[in-house]
């Protein structure tokens, strides 16, 4: 699943070229991801996200990435509402973190870079990303921390996706959801844990998934997917 997802313009940001920029709130703050049936999910996510999100794996080119199942078809998620709110418990960090991303720039450090054509970036209206001697503001510092939470969560599940493919703990398989009317529908071309093989582990290597804090993951997912019904109607409001 491509890094950039929702993406589409990105660039550094820079206290002399965005010195006047002001981040502002939006009418429909979500709705850029009203037709992403597949969400990239992060580790750290899973037991916070399981009771309301189906969680797999989407096969690539070097390894699977681990995504949220947000819908039954593609273009369509039943977890965005019509007002662009997420209609769910927890809403996953990659919806959060957007406009921004951390950036690689050749033999520097990495910075904070921001979509440009996100319509909630203003001249006027909102809150400033920096001061007017160019000094980070608190909207900067914050984007700056989620960034780079989600970069460092996103190595840790690249580092365990790359487990569960190197012990062959993947299997394809199709999500099938029963419709009020009786038919059915299906998510096609996505990978879960084989249970079989996971129960036949050495000991060896199932003591290497637990050193490497794994196992807890590998549990949200299976439990997970006990909420592939949520994907017909959408789960329940937070506090309700």
């Amino acid at each position: 699943m491509s890094e950039l997802l929702f993406y589409k313009n990105v660039v550094p940001l820079n206290s002399e070229t965005h010195r006047d920029l002001h981040l502002k709130a939006v009418k429909k703050p979500l709705a850029f991801a009203k037709e992403a049936n597949l969400i990239p999910a992060l580790v750290d996510e899973f037991e916070f996200a399981m009771d309301d999100l189906p969680i797999a794996f989407l096969p690539g080119k070097e390894q699977p990435s681990a995504v949220f199942v947000a819908g039954l078809e593609p273009g369509s998620s039943v977890f965005i509402t019509e007002d662009g709110l997420w209609n769910g418990k927890y809403a996953p960090a990659y919806l959060r973190r957007y406009p921004f991303i951390i950036g690689d720039v050749e033999g520097g450090e990495s910075v904070l870079c921001v979509d440009d054509s996100y319509e909630g970036l203003s001249k006027t209206d909102g809150v400033r990303f920096f001061s007017k001697d160019g000094k980070p503001e608190e909207s900067v510092t914050n984007a700056l921390a989620l960034a780079q939470n989600y970069r460092a969560a996103a190595d840790r599940t690249d580092e365990f996706v790359k487990k569960l493919n190197t012990l062959k703990l993947l299997r394809d398989i199709k999500l099938d959801a029963k419709m009020p009317d009786g038919s059915e529908k299906s998510v096609h071309g996505l990978q879960v844990l084989d249970e079989e093989a996971f129960a036949a582990l050495p000991a060896k290597a199932l003591g290497e998934l637990h050193k490497a804090g794994f196992l807890k993951a590998i549990y949200s997912h299976l439990f997970s997917l006990r909420s592939v019904p949520k994907l017909i109607s959408g789960a329940e409001p937070a506090g309700k």
